[in-house]
């Protein structure tokens, strides 16, 4: 599968983040496993974020301004992918992890 500019597999996306280049955002809410146990990583990998809060300028928070860009995470990567795009609409650069928690899922089975 050949992901666009946006989009970044998970072998690219753990790279990142365990060079502490970029950082996990769970935007998906609720969830039954939390999402650096998913992938194994360390908790302070990962950070939960509200979408409708990232969008908005004044409320995106500093801490994801250090990393060029955070890689957002949702349960199938359709949210994520969107929130990107608008994102990019604000000159905020970031990646949607592709197919999100549940291609996780199905490559741990």
């Amino acid at each position: 599968m050949e992901l666009d500019a946006d989009e970044i597999g998970l072998k690219d996306a753990l790279n990142l983040v365990n060079t502490n280049k970029s950082i996990f955002v769970w935007i998906g809410g609720w969830t039954s496993t939390p999402l650096s146990d998913l992938l194994e990583i360390g908790k302070d990998k990962v950070v939960d974020a509200n979408p409708y809060e990232l969008m908005e300028k004044e409320s995106y928070p500093k801490e994801l301004k250090q990393y060029d860009r955070p890689i957002f995470v949702c349960h199938h990567g359709i949210s994520s992918y969107e929130l990107v795009k608008e994102l990019s609409n604000n000159n905020i650069k970031g990646y949607s992890l592709s197919g999100g928690t549940e291609a996780i899922r199905n490559l741990k089975q």
